[in-house]
């Protein structure tokens, strides 16, 4: 039987989970049309899928500063998908490294990066319910720290493409 504390925990554990995941998808699927928004600049197209679903592969590889398009969405994807390991009970690779040897794409690999991102996304979407725990200073900080550092490369993203797209890469 639950006591009225341990009501007030789930209750706010549920609370944090429904927000957390609301918020976190907003910044990968955008929000729809006309509906008020939190942290992207509004639609569909400001969240990360959105802000790539328009790029060609030429515009993803184009170097901007020792960077690319196509380097940031693989970062993300590999970031996301370090949680999704984590998720799963693997041991996360700690070599960041690896998450930038992406730097150039053909249109088939910028095709497949973009599908394994929205894939490392949507497990994260659908694992956060079951799988993560506002009880746990780890859990806790994970959460946050992927949260954030999903918000700053959708910012990265849509300024590197604004970049591609004026001509100032």
């Amino acid at each position: 039987m639950n006591t009225p504390s341990d009501t007030a925990t789930i209750d706010v554990n549920d609370q944090l989970t429904s927000v957390f995941l609301g918020k976190y998808r907003e910044l990968l699927e955008g929000m729809p049309t006309g509906e008020p928004t939190w942290v992207t600049s509004g639609g569909p197209e400001g969240g990360v899928y959105g802000t790539l679903a328009d790029v060609t592969a030429e515009e993803a590889s184009r170097d901007l500063g020792g960077t690319s398009i196509a380097a940031h969405a693989e970062h993300l994807r590999w970031a996301i998908d370090l949680v999704n390991d984590y998720f799963a009970g693997k041991e996360p690779t700690s070599d960041w490294s690896e998450s930038w040897l992406v730097k150039r794409v053909d249109e088939t690999a910028w095709t497949a990066l973009k599908e394994a991102l929205r894939s490392a996304g949507d497990r994260l979407l659908a694992a956060v319910p079951t799988q993560h725990s506002w009880h746990e200073e780890f859990a806790v900080n994970g959460a946050l720290a992927s949260y954030g550092h999903t918000a700053y490369h959708l910012g990265a993203l849509r300024q590197l493409k604004k970049r591609v797209r004026e001509g100032t890469a």
